[in-house]
């Protein structure tokens, strides 16, 4: 998207991608990688030097995970972007690279971080040259279909579909108190299914519980490899979307749940919201067991409320989550940067676009 904007912007990447990161896996019809990206050699034994050779080409880096660290030996202005277990594990841990990435945040120009739960990260890592910036998504990809479940007259006789594609690690996702608050759910509404894809630690873990109720026949299960594309016909087959509740703020699936028009359960701090969005989005917010299972219920019993917050969802964040602004923010902080402008004045100046 940058790029349709006139920067000269390239993308470095692993040449052999985990799944979870290959752009393949994300666009449907590519079949070749375009011109603008350049790999580096994981399976070679001098891929630090590589990257740190390649990012000497640049006039200006903008690098995620532990890539921060390699810009400390480029000689070049960095901006460092948060994705999320970088800065709120990586960061804080008392090792080598805990320490190289703590003082790479600490030397680059800006941090970004696009998710709210980062800024506890921020404050205790004592970045003091960092801004929040909405992560960039395409939401037109994302959206309500044909066969979304709302729009069929059938609905009100069908089951009713909770789809929960997040990753099975109980420790900070909470999918245990989920699973616990579906099992009591389906004692009170049997007419009711549940869509979870086999990935994560706890996975199995998960699995033993509904198989210990003898309510697996409830449950499909998808294969961890399912290609990102193919998750909008399970948003869209969905009545409701359950994400985690650990982190209290939106990542990728709720932000997918809500472009689809689906109501979403998920933990929320809705101070943190107010403080950097001034409105709180449409989220049904729980934190426990029963607050889940309420949830469940609330939605299960009136459809109307349920296809309502799911319309009110996608609104909110297509108003918030602009993909023109967003890309507009970065242009200017792209030009500041380079302008050697103080990030005073880069701080008052992005709240304009």
């Amino acid at each position: 998207m940058i790029r349709k904007y006139g920067i000269d912007a390239y993308l470095l990447m692993e040449k052999y991608p985990r799944e979870n990161t290959d752009p393949k896996n994300f666009e449907k019809n590519l079949s070749n990688y375009p011109e603008w990206i350049e790999f580096w050699d994981n399976h070679s034994h001098n891929w630090k030097f590589e990257i740190i050779k390649k990012m000497r080409k640049y006039d200006l880096i903008q690098s995620s995970t532990e890539l921060p660290i390699f810009s400390l030996f480029s000689r070049k202005p960095n901006i460092s972007f948060a994705t999320g277990s970088d800065i709120i594990e990586l960061a804080h841990q008392n090792n080598i690279k805990g320490f190289l990435l703590r003082t790479a945040y600490k030397k680059s120009k800006l941090v970004i971080f696009p998710g709210l739960y980062m800024y506890d990260s921020i404050k205790k890592l004592k970045i003091k040259r960092a801004i929040f910036i909405p992560p960039i998504w395409d939401y037109n990809k994302f959206h309500s279909e044909e066969n979304n479940k709302f729009n069929s007259e059938e609905n009100n006789k069908s089951e009713f579909t909770i789809f929960h594609p997040t990753g099975h690690t109980w420790h900070s996702k909470r999918n245990d108190i989920f699973i616990k608050a579906f099992v009591k759910f389906v004692k009170i509404y049997p007419n009711v299914h549940l869509i979870m894809i086999n990935r994560g630690s706890d996975f199995q873990k998960s699995k033993m519980i509904l198989e210990k109720e003898n309510i697996l026949d409830k449950v499909t299960i998808i294969p961890k490899a399912v290609p990102q594309y193919n998750l909008i016909e399970y948003y869209n087959k969905s009545d409701v979307v359950v994400d985690q509740f650990l982190v209290d703020s939106t990542g990728l699936i709720g932000q997918e749940a809500m472009a689809c028009e689906k109501p979403l359960i998920q933990l929320v701090n809705e101070e943190l919201y107010q403080k950097f969005y001034s409105e709180i989005p449409p989220i049904l917010n729980a934190s426990n067991e029963k607050q889940i299972y309420d949830k469940l219920v609330l939605l299960k019993e009136d459809a109307s409320l349920a296809k309502n917050i799911g319309i009110k969802s996608r609104e909110w964040l297509l108003k918030y989550h602009d993909t023109e602004k967003i890309i507009k923010k970065y242009i200017y902080l792209y030009q500041a940067i380079a302008d050697n402008v103080s990030f005073k004045t880069l701080k008052n100046e992005i709240q304009k676009y």
